[in-house]
């Protein structure tokens, strides 16, 4: 699943917001990214902020190679997801946990280095070892990118968020309940999803419905030759099989009354 969204931010508000699914090859998806911005807005000597996880696909090196020629772009790493790893690693309620959070919120890599040695320096299970490994090369690589926006220059400039909050419009539609779906079906509804986030449903089927054809009726004698044919091949294949007769059955007057047979000879004794 890859999910792109573009949106203007103006007076704290968010504007002109607009979704890009897929389920399909993710190139192809910033090819539609690229082209709507092209069509919508002239980005020469703008500057484009943009944020992510950095996850696989996701990567600042990804995001930046999507902004067009002439505009600069500023990557900024979500910082949720950035303070969910650390609360993962150390533990939601570790003293420690508070204090890297407060270190990287000041962007003061020495206070944080300090805070995870003290961590590491614990009694730590192998799993524990491994993800605090993690966890340093995911700040190390990503560290440049915490820098807040005010931090850059940009003091009117909050927070940029992620598209996180807005996952449950198709993540649920899609994953809830124990549903499975073919690669097609799977399109199918993340164009509808897609659409009705965009405002674009009833325009998209009203355009499905109009490239719909309406096939010529098949004349009557002909749809009746075709039945005829068709029961007559039904006929053939299915053999006819010998009858048994009547099948004789009692009931027992001894069943017990609260077994099915018992109820039956109740009702009909009464």
């Amino acid at each position: 699943m890859h999910h792109y969204r573009v949106y203007e931010r103006v007076a704290n508000q968010i504007i002109n917001r607009h979704d890009f699914l897929s389920v399909g090859h993710q190139g192809r998806l910033e090819a539609r990214l690229s082209d709507y911005l092209d069509r919508h807005y002239k980005l020469a000597g703008q500057t484009i902020f943009l944020a992510s996880d950095a996850g696989p696909g996701y990567e600042p090196a990804k995001l930046l190679s999507l902004v067009p020629q002439g505009a600069h772009g500023e990557y900024f790493l979500d910082r949720y997801h950035c303070l969910q790893k650390i609360e993962h690693t150390l533990g939601r309620h570790n003293e420690l946990a508070m204090r890297a959070i407060k270190a990287v919120r000041h962007h003061d890599q020495a206070e944080l280095t300090i805070i995870l040695d003290t961590y590491e320096s614990q009694n730590l299970t192998e799993k524990q070892a491994d993800d605090l490994m993690r966890l340093r090369k995911y700040l190390q690589r990503n560290w440049r990118y915490i820098l807040s926006p005010q931090m850059r220059g940009f003091k009117d400039i909050h927070l940029i968020g992620s598209v996180e909050s807005s996952h449950r419009a198709f993540t649920y539609r899609m994953k809830k309940q124990g549903k499975s779906w073919t690669k097609q079906g799977a399109k199918a509804m993340i164009g509808l999803i897609e659409a009705r986030m965009n405002g674009e449903l009833q325009a998209s089927l009203n355009t499905i419905l109009e490239q719909l054809t309406v096939h010529p009726r098949v004349a009557q004698t002909s749809l009746l030759q075709e039945m005829h044919i068709r029961t007559g091949e039904f006929l053939r294949k299915a053999p006819t099989k010998p009858s048994i007769g009547a099948v004789q059955g009692i009931i027992p007057i001894n069943t017990a009354t609260s077994r099915p047979m018992g109820q039956l000879f109740k009702a009909l004794t009464h």
